[in-house]
């Protein structure tokens, strides 16, 4: 029996070749991009599980809260997570991670700089699971050890042994090679290039009152986490109310499942993915498979009086409505296993391509994952049942009575394909003017003044603590070429001015003591980065006394002090100690700098001190546009004649800028993608309707041609309708866009305003790609002679 409805379906497929092959390419287009939309979302909820004890890992988040605000932080100080390790029986094990950022090694003549070095315990591999291809767990046990990736690894000792090698910093000190790992998998929420013993530095690793430490917990089965979670407030009462109590300060944590850091985690300073994301792109994988359904349902049902005579036949000859019923479903299945076999050979091809532009590394080993077949198969069943369920039950229900009488007129159908129509083109709407809208977000971000210049700076990180001295001399040999317009050192990047210190303020209350992000800069600083003054006067060279008498704020600082005139007002690079003895020293405020952002636009602008140091640790060099690589050349010289032992290396701060929203341009560009392939798919279900309407109306067409109508009344007839069923979609598809868009908005602390021309300017667009699907068919039927159509009455 199934092999007779094969060869019938397959029958009628050869028969209907244009419209099979509509339904083919559209179900295609679907299945190829819901399969891609899988393996994404497949990735993004596979973060951080390789780990063997993935669902016992916990990490801890801190919260500090201020009398007039909440800092969430995702660093701890040192002792915590030793603290709860023995005081709880049920925290099995810890781990903690000192961010060491960019280190310089050599290692003989080769001299390198490493981004993403870290310090832990020992105990970080009996928490994680990494492989290791040398050494094996207990590498990080001595002091002065380093456990490198492959990657790292290759670089330094390309194929030979890198177990029992020496790398050596730019200040002597050794450390020695005693495991290789495999690189970080990319679905990690952090990677690392290299982790050194924690026990290698003289930290103080029990004070509470510092913040700069990323710990993780491992429990064991039976945790009580509601029983750790309320020992918090116990621990700040013991070991932190006699630091922060007096300042109002109150500190509780958090602890959040490893599995759930990568979408759920929002927190300062922090890269991650969005569960928001993950719902969308699930979402349009199933609205695209939907809408290729839909285009099966319109064009079979579309085509039930060809298809009446055949049921009617069958029906006399004794086939039951069940049996009739498996036949179109078995059609409907067969087209989907079609396109599913075209699809599996698309996906292939196009997987490197896809993972370039989504930013993943998905391997060819996923698409014969059991989920990946599992996948296959729900899609050929769903697609396959939904696309054929409706026009199975339709056609099987005819009269055969009145078919072959020839009094059949089809019933029902019209209405189910127009609502079906205006689906599908309120999906497309919707997608639209989400993908418009995201791109004018992410246009306002890239294009927002960020209250600097960052065009024409480059940046360069000095390592290891270079001479002050020699900084004088590299700047006024830089300065010698006309093409250098300024140059300016700072404790930090302008892009990533991270992490608050406690400072000691006059308020309108006396004085007090408050968190304040610091940052170092040198009197060069604002000219260099195009910054300006609102209040007050900038750092001078001629005053050395600014080190210690003198500090700027911004804008956001002065608006939380309340400060009506900021000048002058007190501020103690410090807090005082309990005891009063030793103060720390006090400046007054010089000068109030307009707001600038100090990291991308997803975080607010913060209070913020700035001291005056010279000869920081990172450099600014302000250039002209003309002669760039000449003048980067000449840094470069200059550079190596001043530090000929230390490596030049440099990047433009616009590229900082650009990497802050690396991740959301690209998932821009995904939405862009299926936004267009999901209006192409509902445009084909449009084309063969409008080519099946067309033919249904040729003598209707040919009589109104005959009688003297025109081509142009005969496109605007055949338009009309479809028309209308466009602009039924408007109502539906703006109300869910706006609703979905100001909702996603909100998550942004800067945003551009949903411009009322967007949605406009949408539905036009909808409106034009339907008159260009259906003006073809129509303008081909108005155009064509009337005798053909007419010769036959």
């Amino acid at each position: 029996m199934l092999k007779n409805y094969l060869k019938l379906a397959f029958r009628n497929l050869v028969k209907d070749k244009f419209y099979s092959l509509i339904n083919i390419l559209g179900l295609t287009i679907g299945v190829t991009c819901g399969m891609l939309l899988f393996l994404y979302v497949v990735d993004e909820l596979s973060y951080d599980r390789y780990h063997d004890k993935a669902s016992r890992i916990y990490r801890i988040v801190s919260y500090i809260r201020e009398p007039d605000k909440v800092n969430k932080w995702v660093s701890t100080q040192p002792p915590l997570v030793k603290t709860l390790k023995q005081d709880y029986p049920f925290v099995e094990n810890y781990a903690r991670f000192f961010p060491n950022g960019r280190m310089a090694f050599r290692q003989g003549e080769r001299r390198f700089y490493e981004e993403d070095i870290f310090s832990v315990d020992s105990t970080v591999f009996d928490v994680f699971t990494y492989k290791f291809i040398e050494g094996n767990g207990t590498a990080l046990h001595q002091p002065g050890s380093i456990v490198l990736t492959k990657r790292v690894a290759e670089r330094f000792f390309g194929k030979s042994p890198a177990l029992g090698q020496v790398l050596q910093t730019n200040d002597s000190t050794s450390y020695k090679v005693t495991g290789v790992i495999e690189d970080v998998p990319k679905n990690s929420h952090f990677t690392f290039n290299g982790l050194i013993s924690l026990n290698s530095f003289q930290r103080n690793a029990d004070g509470w009152g510092g913040f700069y430490i990323n710990s993780y917990l491992l429990l064991s089965k039976n945790a009580d986490l509601n029983k750790l979670e309320a020992g918090f407030p116990g621990l700040y009462e013991k070991y932190m109310s006699g630091i922060f109590k007096r300042m109002g300060i109150h500190i509780t944590y958090q602890m959040q499942p490893l599995t759930r850091i990568h979408l759920h985690s929002k927190f300062d300073g922090e890269s991650n993915g969005d569960i928001g994301y993950v719902y969308t792109f699930s979402a349009v994988a199933f609205f695209m498979l939907l809408i290729a359904s839909i285009n099966y349902m319109n064009l079979a049902t579309a085509q039930s009086a060809r298809r009446a005579k055949e049921v009617g036949l069958r029906k006399v000859m004794g086939s039951l409505k069940g049996a009739l019923v498996r036949q179109f479903l078995t059609e409907s299945i067969l087209i989907t296993l079609i396109s599913l076999v075209i699809s599996l050979i698309l996906v292939a091809l196009l997987l490197p391509f896809f993972n370039n532009v989504a930013g993943k590394a998905i391997s060819y080993m996923q698409l014969l994952s059991p989920q990946f077949v599992l996948i296959g198969l729900a899609v050929v069943v769903f697609t396959g049942l939904v696309s054929g369920s409706y026009p199975a039950f339709y056609l099987s229900s005819f009269e055969p009575a009145s078919v072959l009488k020839g009094t059949f007129k089809a019933r029902g159908g019209g209405f189910f394909r127009k609502a079906l129509v205006v689906t599908q083109f309120s999906i497309s709407l919707i997608m639209l003017i989400c993908t418009w809208i995201v791109y004018q977000q992410l246009n306002y971000m890239r294009n927002k003044d960020m209250g600097y210049d960052r065009e024409q700076v480059l940046t360069i990180d000095y390592q290891d603590g270079q001479p002050k001295d020699k900084y004088n001399a590299l700047r006024k040999a830089l300065l010698d070429n006309p093409n250098i317009q300024s140059v300016a050192t700072a404790s930090a990047p302008v892009s990533n001015i991270g992490g608050r210190v406690i400072f000691t303020v006059e308020s309108n209350a006396g004085m007090k003591e408050m968190a304040f992000k610091p940052t170092a800069i040198d009197h060069d600083y604002l000219n260099t980065m195009g910054m300006k003054l609102i209040a007050g006067r900038n750092f001078s060279n001629d005053l050395p006394a600014d080190t210690a008498n003198s500090v700027l704020i911004n804008e956001a600082a002065m608006k939380r002090m309340n400060w009506k005139e900021p000048i002058g007002k007190k501020i103690m690079l410090g807090t005082v100690p309990a005891d009063g003895k030793n103060p720390p020293p006090t400046a007054h405020v010089a000068g109030v700098v307009r707001d600038f952002h100090q990291q991308s636009l997803y975080n607010p602008i913060e209070p913020l001190i700035m001291i005056y140091r010279r000869g920081n640790g990172v450099i600014h060099v302000k250039i002209k546009t003309q002669n760039t690589a000449e003048t980067i050349a000449f840094i470069n010289q200059k550079w190596q004649q001043t530090y000929p032992d230390k490596l030049f290396e440099y990047r433009f701060l616009d590229q900082d800028f650009e990497t802050a929203y690396h991740a959301d341009e690209l998932r821009g560009k995904i939405c862009t993608t299926f936004s267009a392939l999901t209006i192409l798919i509902a445009c084909l279900g449009l084309f063969g309707l409008a080519t099946f309407t067309t033919e249904q109306r040729v003598k209707e067409i040919g009589v109104r041609k005959v009688l003297g109508g025109s081509a142009a009344s005969v496109v605007l007839l055949l338009s009309k309708d479809f028309t209308r069923l466009v602009l039924f979609s408007f109502p539906i598809a703006i109300p869910v866009a706006w609703f979905a868009m100001d909702k996603w908005l909100q998550s942004f602390p800067y945003k551009a305003n949903m411009s009322v021309w967007i949605f406009i300017a949408s539905c036009v667009a909808t409106l034009l790609i339907c008159w260009l699907t259906v003006i073809y068919q129509s303008l081909k039927a108005a155009l064509a002679n009337p005798v053909k159509s007419l010769r036959s009455e």
